[in-house]
């Protein structure tokens, strides 16, 4: 009697987590949204540096060094952008609020 708890019981789990994990699995995104989500979000981040620091032009310059290099070097570990994307999108971003 004890073993039919404990099998009902696994049972009614193991269906629980296949149901969640099918539908966690469902929400994949394409290659090409993530990267115009990350592209996006840097942009809007950069931004945000140039207006907080906008009455400081040194200031906001070594933030805008200090955000670049981070930028460059999240893009060197991401496998989303080859070598030239990570360039053109760094040079992008150098200019942005010039």
């Amino acid at each position: 009697m004890e073993y039919i708890y404990a099998l009902l019981l696994s049972a009614i789990f193991t269906f629980l987590f296949i149901s969640f994990k099918r539908k966690n699995s469902s929400v994949l995104k394409p290659k090409v949204v993530k990267k115009d989500e990350l592209i996006e979000s840097y942009k809007l981040e950069l931004q945000d540096i140039l207006k907080e620091y906008e009455d400081n032009k040194e200031l906001q310059m070594q933030e805008r060094i200090k955000f670049l290099k981070k930028v460059n070097y999240e893009l060197s570990m991401n496998i989303f952008f080859d070598e030239n994307e990570a360039k053109e999108l760094l040079q992008e971003l150098s200019k942005l609020g010039k």
